[in-house]
């Protein structure tokens, strides 16, 4: 038997009506902001445009559930992408690892580590990305300024699904959620809160929608991977878990359990949980409109639109 609101393979909550300009169906703000038109989430499996491109065996629902994302995300007809993203050991490495960082050059090129990514310069709106950053150091955050880097696939493999026709600017926001010592849960959900903040002084006409890439419980090239595979899902409990509490819309519980300890149990990717918490604390939480999983592949597709 299923736990009460668990989503397992292929299930979703309830749809809406994808007309774009519908008001009825889609709200100018999230939950009180003026700037906010959604949040949403996905995996960044970089080997998938190419499996889909060939046609592989799983790359009907790959697509379709990417499809279901993009085509909210372009109802909301941002300005601007807010993206927060894990770097995968190639802006950052060993020695210089910031906890936050914001990206604030002009574009940058991607992805710079798969080549099974199609290669792109996407644009980065650079006044309303140093504007944040500044106001995330007066707000008491400690936030990096990136001026040169490409981008990974952590970005450019989302952004292939999502916006592959159109070159939305985005605003790059790196959360360290690979190598220890990782920021808390509590610590992310207050820089999601900060970023929501600036947005309401900087944004000006801008609509912006914030989106985040990670997974729940992943492991990859680790010892607890599936047997054959280079990747595992070490704890699907804690997945089942994250999706109960995404359905719920209860990103309080959600904060609480995503100890150090629990995001480490959910593989060395686990700590990717922390990007969904920044995005959902900068839309100011709440239900989502949509959500699905591959429970199999420990990913996550959520859309949240019309949270207030």
């Amino acid at each position: 038997m299923r736990a009460p609101g668990r989503r397992g393979e292929g299930s979703s909550v309830g749809p809406r009506c994808l007309a774009v300009g519908c008001k009825n169906c889609y709200s100018l703000c999230i939950n009180g902001s003026d700037h906010i038109v959604g949040g949403f989430g996905v995996p960044h499996t970089p080997h998938y445009p190419a499996m889909v491109a060939s046609g592989a065996p799983d790359a009907q629902e790959i697509s379709a559930l990417y499809g279901q994302v993009s085509r909210r995300l372009r109802a909301t007809a941002p300005d601007v992408i807010v993206f927060y993203t894990a770097d995968h050991y190639n802006v950052f490495f060993e020695e210089c690892i910031p906890i936050f960082s914001v990206g604030v050059a002009d574009s940058a090129v991607g992805a710079s580590d798969y080549d099974t990514v199609p290669r792109r310069e996407l644009p980065i709106d650079s006044e309303l990305a140093r504007g944040l950053q500044r106001h995330l150091v007066r707000a008491g955050f400690d936030v990096g300024m990136s001026q040169e880097f490409a981008f990974d696939h952590t970005i450019v493999a989302p952004m292939h699904f999502l916006s592959r026709e159109t070159d939305i600017p985005l605003v790059p926001i790196f959360v360290n959620a690979l190598i220890p010592p990782l920021p808390s849960a509590q610590r992310c959900r207050a820089l999601g809160e900060a970023v929501r903040d600036g947005l309401a002084q900087l944004a000006g006409p801008r609509r912006v929608a914030v989106v985040t890439s990670g997974s729940f419980s992943f492991e990859v090239g680790g010892l607890r991977t599936t047997e054959g595979s280079h990747v595992g899902v070490p704890d699907p409990a804690w997945m089942d878990r994250v999706l109960d509490l995404l359905a719920a819309g209860d990103l309080d519980t959600l904060v609480a359990e995503s100890t150090e300890e629990q995001l480490a149990a959910a593989g060395n990717a686990g700590g990717e949980n922390l990007l969904w918490i920044a995005m959902l604390a900068t839309i100011g939480g709440g239900a989502p409109d949509w959500l699905e999983a591959q429970r199999r592949f420990g990913h996550g597709y959520g859309a949240w639109v019309d949270a207030a």
